[in-house]
């Protein structure tokens, strides 16, 4: 019999700013169920909590969920953030309270952070905005600029555009690599075909099911688990190197809800396997060669098969003279859409710059 779920807690003295019943800032000095006192901070801590846990599952711009990972990314750079502001001095109780100068006295503090990279502060001013949007205070950081948040915003910049090629290709031979992975664990081994030949998140391989998701009669196969944002797609078939791996993968599974990961593992539990292995066989972020690095060559080739140039991480020069800026275009439009991106700038990330 499955254990009744504990009642959600509720503290005894609350406070109502707009549609949220928060922790009253009275509640300082009171034990809490482990008998410890609360404080300024606890109290803050757990309504900056609130708010996220009420909104989480929400996009921050679009009608539309967010991954787990997001959802736990955004949880815990929240909570950060509390942290952040009463280490900084401020004994804030209330999020709502929340105002410009804590804004300004954050984004300081992430920018004098050696550990940070730009990369990073921008994106925990971007949860920041997403965290005060949630509470209607959109305005606090509406008219804020770099200069007001930042001592050198010229290096808070993001860049996308990706300026060192991250694929196997130039590195290693992917399908040696892969074979030797085979000999160890031939579920990881497919998982990692998947990602070479049609470009799948890690993710999307593991839930990939052959016998339901291959489409022969369309020449497609349909991404629709384990996608970013929950956002499924199509992704065309266009060599007999793919038909005869998806072929193969069916004559291998029994059931239509078969999946790549052994029936017996829980996904949560495959992730760890899956890095383990790979890890193994050199495939880790430390060797510079990922299983993310296989979706990269995977842009590479389709965007050389569209427009006949090569990428522009891979050839910075040979095509600028004679690469159409259309048929450019057009092939990132592609890459990004096979990828399961809906933006073309986001290609560049793969692909590199574009040619001028």
């Amino acid at each position: 019999m499955a254990k009744p779920r504990p009642e959600k807690f509720v503290p005894p003295l609350t406070v109502t700013e707009g549609d949220y019943v928060f922790a009253s800032p009275d509640m300082r000095g009171r034990l809490n169920k482990h008998g410890k006192p609360w404080t300024v901070r606890t109290i803050f801590v757990y309504n900056v909590q609130q708010v996220v846990y009420r909104n989480n599952k929400r996009h921050a711009k679009r009608a539309k969920p967010v991954s787990e990972a997001t959802k736990s990314h955004r949880f815990i750079e929240c909570r950060a953030m509390a942290h952040d502001l009463h280490n900084l001095g401020y004994r804030l109780t209330l999020p709502t309270h929340i105002r410009q100068k804590h804004v300004k006295a954050l984004t300081r503090y992430w920018e004098s952070r050696e550990d940070l990279k730009p990369s990073s502060v921008i994106q925990k001013v971007s949860i920041l905005r997403t965290f005060l949007g949630w509470m209607g205070k959109q305005g606090v950081m509406e008219f804020m600029t770099p200069a007001d948040m930042f001592a050198s915003p010229e290096r808070m910049k993001r860049d996308y555009v990706s300026r060192e090629d991250k694929s196997w290709d130039t590195k290693t031979d992917p399908m040696q690599l892969i074979e030797a992975v085979r000999q160890k664990n031939k579920f990881v081994a497919d998982q990692l075909m998947l990602s070479y030949l049609f470009g799948l998140r890690a993710k999307e391989t593991w839930l990939f099911r052959p016998r339901k998701d291959y489409i022969p009669k369309e020449n497609i196969i349909h991404v629709r688990r384990g996608t970013k944002g929950g956002r499924p797609r199509t992704v065309p078939i266009s060599s007999e190197a793919q038909i005869a791996f998806l072929k193969e993968l069916v004559s291998r599974t029994h059931h239509v809800e078969d999946s790549m990961t052994p029936r017996t593992t829980p996904v949560k539990a495959w992730k760890s396997t899956y890095y383990r292995i790979t890890r193994l066989f050199g495939i880790s972020r430390a060797e510079g060669l990922t299983p993310h690095g296989l979706r990269h060559g995977y842009a590479h080739k389709v965007y050389q098969e569209l427009s006949g140039h090569p990428a522009a991480v891979r050839d910075l020069t040979s095509s600028k003279a004679v690469l159409d800026m259309i048929e450019d275009r057009i092939a990132r439009l592609i890459v990004s859409e096979n990828l399961g991106h809906n933006r073309e700038s986001i290609s560049s990330a793969y692909i590199g710059p574009r040619h001028k």
